[in-house]
């Protein structure tokens, strides 16, 4: 008894003299990621001693679904829904090098008749970052419980947890010249989900390991160049599904515009990255076909006009079927929008995107697309967004989706309108290295 005490007061002692003493300067070193960590820091929105918070209340897709499963059950299944979340970020300085990060994010979703599909999310992940003279040094890990739709051949509910680690090493060689060792871990688990009587944990329950080796240049403070290899390993935890055990293998080179800090423009600057490569995607099962070809993320903006701005995005990259008797395919899409500035507190935007899934042929019989599982997607956006107060904002939201389900053209449709309302700050992020292709 008096050992638990004794530790809960020194964590009581502790936790006060973090929050009553003034926090330590966050030191940048001569690293670009140390100072855009400063940055993060800085720019928290409350202060409490040393801790720095970034919080938000936020309901957002409150609103009508017109199908809550797109045409996967054949009729339609309309429902109300909305999800209500508290995100909430704490930085923590250390010292000058040192900065501790954790972040949370539970939130609740509501689906008024269609009960089973109600429940928790929540994500969770820590990390610390070392900001050294020459060197940035990031390790860390999350936790993650959420039922969200899976991809785009199974556009339905399914609940995910993830476990993950990961770790970065950034050496600044020069001026313009850096390096980078990255790692990636992450353990896949869909528990009893079934679709189709199909288990999805049977199919899809892996644990993926990556490795990149990035070398960036950035002659100008405005964008930095890289170049990416990167060695994948995907291995399956059900015996039933270890043929599908994959290696991949890619290199990728790209682009990413950094804002200036504190600018002001009449016309938008180009904000974003642009990130293409080639990757191998090689089953270890020589029975099964392999997969290569070309892969890519682009999401990138820039000001069109005064009070004008437009952007495109697109994705292409191998996944793994979860129920077309497929082993992979690869999933693409691309489109593109425009925001419109109508006064101080008000913008409209819309945006068009396209998507498609693209199976390999000697896995199907030659024809390429597995019977019934072909899939087209053609999204409309509408949003209007307005500035209530300094810090809270609604957007009133209205979405048009039509799927393609097979060769034969039969199309489901699925459209939502609604409005998210959030209060608060979203959680800063910082322009440190990542990979070539996020997941």
């Amino acid at each position: 008894m008096k050992r638990r005490l004794f530790v809960l007061s020194a964590a009581i002692a502790l936790l006060a003299w973090f929050v009553l003493f003034p926090a330590p300067v966050c030191g940048q070193g001569n690293t670009w990621a140390g100072t855009s960590l400063a940055q993060m820091v800085e720019a928290a929105r409350w202060r409490m001693g040393a801790l720095r918070v970034n919080a938000a209340l936020a309901l957002t897709n409150a609103g009508y679904d017109t199908d809550i499963y797109y045409g996967y059950l054949g009729e339609a299944v309309p429902d109300y829904t909305f999800s209500a979340g508290v995100p909430v970020q704490v930085l923590l300085p250390l010292s000058k090098k040192i900065v501790l990060e954790v972040f949370d994010s539970p939130q609740y979703v509501f689906y008024l008749d269609a009960k089973n599909e109600r429940g928790w999310n929540n994500i969770f992940r820590g990390q610390v970052h070392f900001a050294f003279d020459r060197f940035y040094v990031q390790a860390g890990g999350g936790l993650s419980n959420i039922r969200q739709r899976l991809s785009p051949e199974l556009n339905i509910n399914i609940r995910q947890k993830e476990d993950s680690l990961n770790g970065t090493i950034l050496w600044q060689a020069s001026r313009v010249t850096s390096l980078a060792l990255l790692y990636g871990e992450s353990l896949f688990d869909y528990g009893d989900a079934e679709f189709g009587g199909t288990s999805i944990a049977e199919t899809l329950n892996r644990k993926e390991d990556y490795f990149d080796f990035v070398t960036y240049l950035q002659p100008s403070p405005k964008v930095r160049f890289f170049l990416d290899g990167q060695y994948g390993s995907y291995r399956f935890a059900k015996e039933a599904s270890s043929f599908r055990d994959t290696r991949s293998y890619g290199v990728f080179g790209g682009l990413e515009f950094i804002p200036r800090e504190g600018e002001t423009r009449r016309v938008e600057g180009i904000r974003g990255s642009i990130s293409l490569g080639y990757k191998r995607f090689d089953i270890i099962d020589p029975l099964l076909l392999d997969g290569s070809g070309f892969v890519g993320a682009v999401n990138v903006s820039a000001g069109l006009l005064e009070k004008t701005t437009g952007r495109a995005f697109f994705s292409r990259d191998f996944a793994f079927s979860a129920s077309s008797g497929a082993s992979f395919y690869i999933s693409t899409a691309y489109g593109g929008g425009i925001t419109r500035l109508i006064s101080r507190k008000i913008s409209f935007s819309y945006d068009i995107s396209f998507g498609r899934s693209t199976y390999p042929d000697a896995e199907t019989g030659g024809g390429g697309i597995p019977v019934g599982i072909y899939n087209r997607y053609t999204t409309h956006s509408f949003s209007l967004n307005v500035r209530l107060a300094r810090h809270l904002g609604i957007t009133f939201l209205s979405t048009l989706g039509k799927r393609i389900v097979d060769a034969s053209g039969l199309e489901r449709n699925r459209n939502f309108f609604g409005f998210s309302m959030v209060y608060g700050f979203a959680a800063g992020a910082i322009s440190a290295p990542t990979r070539g292709l996020s997941r």
